[in-house]
């Protein structure tokens, strides 16, 4: 019983740091819609910190060598934690030019803190 109060504390409270502004940067709650995603500034510190783990989990699972260049586009959703869908322009160490070197990864943060990430998936955008 106590365990399932503590979840639904904690999803609330996840709710409520997504859904009101900490700074000025900060996104309008009116753009969110309940169970959907909300925007997030992409250059929030967080947000570079879910991308830079989306690109290093990426490379580790994949043999290759990405660096992140910039995050894009961020939202993030309320789930049982939190779900990141970002899309990441990276380097690449063999880029053809004119080629797309965007991606969209989906993160998901857990309950258990910041270090709670797991990568769900990360593809390659062929028009953005």
């Amino acid at each position: 019983m106590a365990l399932n109060f503590h979840h639904m504390l904690l999803t609330i409270l996840a709710f409520l740091l997504v859904s009101l502004p900490i700074n000025s940067n900060a996104v309008s709650a009116e753009k969110c819609i309940p169970g959907g995603y909300c925007p997030r500034n992409p250059n929030d510190p967080d947000i570079i910190r879910i991308g830079t783990f989306a690109v290093e989990t990426y490379n580790s699972n994949s043999n290759s060598s990405l660096e992140l260049d910039k995050v894009v586009e961020a939202q993030s959703q309320v789930v049982n934690g939190l779900n990141y869908r970002l899309v990441i322009k990276v380097n690449e160490a063999h880029i053809i030019e004119n080629f797309p070197n965007v991606y969209q990864a989906l993160v998901y943060l857990g309950l258990n803190g910041k270090d709670d990430l797991h990568l769900r998936y990360f593809k390659k955008l062929t028009t953005v």
